[in-house]
């Protein structure tokens, strides 16, 4: 059976009133979109300068670090954590000799064999996230040199605070270093010249006495006791040598300064040690100065430095040696003496004493030969440098200003 079904139509017309709501509701939403896409954009707009904002300021904050990185006086180096450096600044390769080509992506040490024990304990505190600041220390450089250091080590962590790599800023204080051994070495001088000032007279009035009995008493060959009192009579004039030395340390400055031809000065000392020289053998090499030299003080006193430097030189040579007197970088108003021999010569330790008071590895030594010169030639306005190495004799250089004809 079919069944047939017939769909009404229905038919509405539209009055005015609908067509005003109709374009009114289209009014609406077309002003709801604009109003939407005004809204949208200008939050975009805020966002993308927000971000454009973030994205200088970080770029900023970058640059700021490399900036930082690159010209900063310290050395700064980073290592990953297998120990390789990652990236050294410009200050590293002046302070430390290598070039960052050389070093980037390799293991090096720049610590001294002896202080590596204490360096790779410090790497692996710094591994489980501990710092270090200013330890001072001593650090290697290329050549094989050691200076000292104020090293500050850090660990580096990333944004989700994982520990990715390690900083160690270095700073140079050998200066420091150096500033610290001529204070005590002030000190020093202070303390044995306050010794001098209070003993030295008081010790000659007694021994003044007790020489001239000596004396008298000498004059008797045939008296039981002559070989004692004749070494007596040494030791009294070795006091009073000690004694000498100690009224020069006390001294605060050059008493009586006077222009006088250093040429001269030195062409007597080497006529006062050629019979000692000729009786042990020692072959002197003298470079002349072709000009005369004149330096501004007390000739008498620098007699006396150049009468130690060249005593202990001659004391140094055990066998047939030599000892070499030249003049190196002659420039306008500086003059360098060196003065060398090929004697025992001195280790480290000994050399790190040599200027200080009392010390010496001479049986019959005072200890204060060196301090003496020391403290003269810097009252001159110049310096003495000492290399030595064991076995292999010294070098003894005086840089002191002088005055040309």
């Amino acid at each position: 059976m079919l069944t047939f079904y017939k769909k009404e139509v229905y038919y509405h017309n539209l009055t005015i009133n609908d067509l005003i709501f109709i374009i009114l509701f289209l009014v609406l939403i077309v002003q709801t979109s604009i109003a939407n896409s005004f809204i949208e954009n200008k939050r975009w707009k805020k966002l993308s300068e927000q971000n454009k904002s973030m994205r200088k300021e970080l770029n900023s904050r970058e640059g700021y670090l490399q900036l930082f990185f690159d010209h900063a006086k310290d050395a700064i180096a980073v290592f990953d954590l297998n120990n390789h450096i990652i990236e050294v600044n410009h200050a590293f390769e002046e302070m430390y000799g290598w070039k960052r080509e050389e070093i980037i992506g390799k293991c090096i040490s720049f610590v001294p064999q002896e202080n590596r024990e204490d360096a790779e304990l410090r790497y692996r505190e710094v591994l489980k996230g501990v710092s270090f600041h200013s330890i001072e220390t001593q650090d290697m450089k290329k050549d094989g040199s050691y200076f000292d250091v104020q090293i500050t080590l850090s660990p580096i962590y990333d944004y989700d605070g994982e520990l990715v790599a390690l900083s160690a800023i270095s700073r140079d204080i050998s200066y420091k270093k150096v500033a610290e051994k001529l204070l005590v070495q002030s000190e020093k001088l202070k303390i044995a010249g306050e010794m001098a000032a209070g003993v030295a007279h008081e010790i000659r009035n007694p021994m003044t006495v007790v020489s001239g009995f000596i004396q008298m008493m000498n004059e008797d060959k045939d008296q039981p006791y002559y070989e004692y009192t004749k070494l007596i009579q040494s030791e009294i004039e070795r006091i009073n040598y000690i004694m000498s030395e100690f009224l020069i340390l006390a001294k605060p400055h050059i008493t009586k300064r006077i222009r006088y031809n250093f040429k001269h000065t030195l062409e007597n000392i080497i006529i006062l040690f050629e019979p000692q020289l000729n009786l042990k053998g020692i072959v002197l090499s003298k470079q002349s100065l072709s000009n005369d030299v004149y330096l501004f003080g007390e000739e008498n006193q620098m007699k006396q430095v150049l009468i130690n430097i060249m005593k202990n030189a001659i004391e140094a040579i055990l066998d047939d040696g030599y000892i070499d007197i030249a003049f190196d970088d002659l420039q306008t108003g500086v003059m360098n003496l060196i003065i060398t021999d090929n004697g025992v010569g001195m280790d480290t330790s000994v050399l790190e004493k040599l200027f200080d008071p009392f010390f010496t590895t001479k049986e019959k030594g005072t200890g204060l030969g060196m301090m003496i010169s020391e403290k003269i030639i810097t009252e001159y306005g110049g310096h003495i440098f000492i290399e030595s190495e064991l076995g292999k004799g010294t070098t003894v250089t005086i840089q002191i200003p002088y005055e040309e004809e």
